[in-house]
């Protein structure tokens, strides 16, 4: 389903490449949760699948097409990504509708007539999330929560169908209440819409319990991958030993 094969990545202001040599395979409907320390290069993987970086080499395929050279716009209707900031995911000046209608049309080429043509449509999935998000549905959203806009965020994300999902810290920014509501909404819309995940947290709480995969990143390159039965059997103490022993430390 997603292939990456060896890719590299590197800037003129570091010395050494950010990726170094990174390979993964993801099937279908897997939930990978990627950890790692602050520099291991998590979110610039993530921004390698997403586009927003070009690879200096390697090869990355979604769903048979290699899209390694793709920019971003062209990733769009393919690959959706909530980040860490609540301001990115979803326009302040436009209402809750606007943004979904946005969101759905994501990467074609639309028009007022075709956002209104979906709006029905939109407006029955989010009365059917039983959320009671319809309520804002002509609110602009500046007036919501940073709670209630990262769950629209993730919503309008999983509706617009991805074959790649990309959680980039999403919850990181919020009060621990919400961080536990929103995650396990996150965790609710991945296995209903069957999403192929990937997901980056410093939570190793969430780390274990969530997906069917756990890789950790050190200076670049996957220094541990877990499956769904070793995932199993791990605990936040045998992890942290992990991170301690990949990173080179003594715990």
């Amino acid at each position: 389903m997603l292939q990456v094969n060896n890719i590299v990545k590197s800037f003129s202001s570091l010395a050494e490449p950010v990726l170094k040599g990174i390979s993964l395979e993801l099937a279908l409907g897997d939930f990978c949760v990627i950890v790692g320390s602050n520099g291991s290069g998590k979110s610039t993987f993530m921004k390698a699948l997403s586009g927003e970086h070009f690879v200096d080499s390697g090869k990355i395929t979604l769903q048979n097409k290699d899209i390694t050279h793709h920019p971003i716009h062209r990733r769009a209707r393919l690959i959706s990504s909530v980040s860490q900031d609540i301001t990115k995911g979803t326009i302040s000046e436009m209402t809750l509708l606007e943004n979904l209608c946005l969101s759905h049309l994501r990467g074609l080429k639309a028009n007022f007539r075709s956002c209104k043509h979906h709006a029905k449509a939109l407006k029955e999935k989010i009365a059917s999330l039983d959320l009671g998000l319809e309520q804002y549905l002509h609110q602009p959203m500046s007036v919501l929560s940073g709670g209630q806009r990262q769950m629209i965020a993730t919503v309008m994300a999983c509706l617009s169908s991805p074959e790649l999902l990309l959680l980039d810290e999403h919850i990181s920014a919020l009060d621990p209440k919400t961080q536990t509501t929103i995650m396990a909404f996150t965790s609710d819309m991945i296995a209903k819409y069957h999403m192929t995940t990937l997901m980056i947290t410093h939570q190793l709480s969430d780390a274990i319990h969530y997906g069917n995969r756990l890789i950790m990143l050190n200076k670049g390159t996957i220094v541990l991958d877990l499956n769904k039965e070793q995932k199993k059997t791990m605990t936040i103490p045998r992890l942290l030993d992990l991170f301690h022993a990949t990173q080179g430390e003594v715990s």
